[in-house]
């Protein structure tokens, strides 16, 4: 009795052939068809013709899974190139082709804002003084290093209206600080109240002194004391500006 010899065993790459599907199917659906015919020729006996197919399917997946890498590759370079362009360049481009029509960010709101309550004091040197802050009066029988900046909307009883930037170079002394500042701030207190500025007008300033001067602060401070305190805007209490004494 003769026994049959065994089939021969050609390998058919399915590994690479399940990548190169993955990566680039068109290489893939050839080597699959390579692959069937090597099975067939294996089927039939036929080594010579199933070997070589099964070379055809290796070397075509393959070819698949490197095209493939590399597309996948460039992809994902172009990708990340445009993101980081996007995020950088993005915004100003759509605003100056008109296209961006989403509302800008709302801006953080601050110590300075009136409509913030629930913000607490900050306090700042006194010639650091914005126009529009609102505090409490320090105690003038004390130093004051520092004053409390609170929300308009709370109880107040001064207002800064008006900062004169001096521009001298060297310190030209009180008196003539005073001469050069309170013509502004007797000015912007008279639009702010629409009354005229007198000496008891509850109108004060904090002023440098010559060690302030030589520091670098050479800002004059313009703000309203009220008699008691207030809240919101000085201009909707016109017991306010009730003359020191009256």
């Amino acid at each position: 009795m003769t026994i049959p010899a065994p089939a021969p065993r050609v390998p058919l790459h399915r590994g690479w052939i399940t990548a190169c599907a993955i990566l680039f199917w068109p290489l893939a659906l050839a080597a699959v068809l390579a692959a069937n015919r090597a099975a067939r020729a294996v089927g039939a006996g036929d080594t010579t013709t199933a070997t070589r197919e099964g070379e055809t399917a290796r070397s075509r997946a393959r070819l698949g899974v490197l095209i493939g890498s590399i597309w996948t590759a460039l992809a994902l370079a172009v990708d990340v190139t445009l993101v980081v362009l996007g995020l950088h360049h993005g915004p100003g481009i759509l605003d100056q082709a008109g296209l961006r029509t989403e509302a800008a960010a709302p801006v953080a709101e601050s110590y300075r804002t009136p409509a913030a309550p629930e913000r607490e004091p900050i306090s700042v040197d006194p010639l650091d003084l914005q126009t529009g802050d609102c505090f409490m009066s320090p105690d003038w029988d004390s130093s004051w290093a520092g004053i409390d900046v609170i929300p308009c909307s709370r109880l107040h009883d001064g207002l800064v209206i008006d900062v004169v930037d001096h521009q001298q170079t060297e310190f030209p002394g009180t008196a003539a600080l005073e001469d050069d500042f309170w013509y502004d701030c007797w000015s912007r207190y008279e639009s702010y109240s629409g009354r005229a500025a007198v000496d008891s007008s509850p109108v004060w300033s904090f002023q440098p002194t010559q060690e302030d001067w030589l520091a670098g602060d050479r800002t004059s401070v313009c703000f309203i004391e009220a008699l008691y305190p207030v809240e919101g805007e000085f201009s909707a209490h016109p017991q306010v500006f009730e003359l020191k004494g009256s």
